[in-house]
């Protein structure tokens, strides 16, 4: 990622209500354009040519900005990236697998942290609960799936906290590392009547300060 770009992210950041509305299909067709935009300004510019709330399109484009430079940093650690960028299924794939990656939040709905990151099962958890509680758009899938859980004391500080690409190229590497010395995690999440085998696990980003 460019200085450039980290500088625009920052400006996005600067404007960004962080309590934006639950992402859907109607609104995300409105604002595909942030695939393509480079600067605050751009994304500002065309949500207002679309007839798209333009908090809406900031807040898209700086998660899918920054979750694209989260699987560059995959890459640069043994990730190969997947080739067709419309594929929702796959990002990336590693040491022989596909998965999608997700740079997310702890979420606000879960009382008092109820589930430790720090261990084993409360990751787990975590990943049933993510798996249920998923978009039911055109995003819901229950194929390999990453998290990048940014954990911060408010929700702005969890939008500054998936721009901190230090701490989490650390959680990275420590994972990939984990990965090649004892093998993926794994479970199974059933769903309306059916049950997935899923490779999945958790990244915890969790503020310094």
């Amino acid at each position: 990622m460019t200085e450039e770009l980290k500088a625009e992210l920052r400006k996005a950041l600067e404007h960004i209500d962080p309590h934006w509305k639950i992402q859907d299909d109607e609104n995300d067709e409105k604002s595909k354009f942030i695939y393509d935009a480079e600067t605050y300004d751009e994304v500002v510019s065309k949500a207002r040519e679309n007839g798209c709330d333009v908090n809406y399109a900031l807040c898209r484009w700086y998660n899918y900005k920054t979750s694209k430079e989260c699987e560059r940093i995959f890459a640069e650690h043994g990730a190969t990236p997947e080739k067709n960028e419309k594929n929702n299924l796959i990002d990336f794939y590693l040491c022989g697998e596909h998965f999608d990656l997700k740079v997310t939040v702890y979420p606000a709905s879960l009382p008092d942290h109820s589930y430790d990151l720090t261990t084993r099962i409360g990751k787990n958890n975590m990943i049933y609960w993510y798996y249920k509680h998923q978009s039911q758009g055109g995003r819901k899938h229950f194929a390999n799936r990453l998290f990048i859980v940014c954990d911060g004391a408010d929700a702005y500080e969890n939008l500054k906290l998936k721009m901190d690409f230090e701490q989490i190229e650390e959680g990275i590497k420590a994972y990939v590392d984990g990965v090649k010395a004892k093998g993926f995690n794994s479970l199974y999440i059933a769903d309306g009547g059916e049950t997935h085998h899923v490779k999945s696990d958790i990244i915890y980003i969790k503020s310094r300060h």
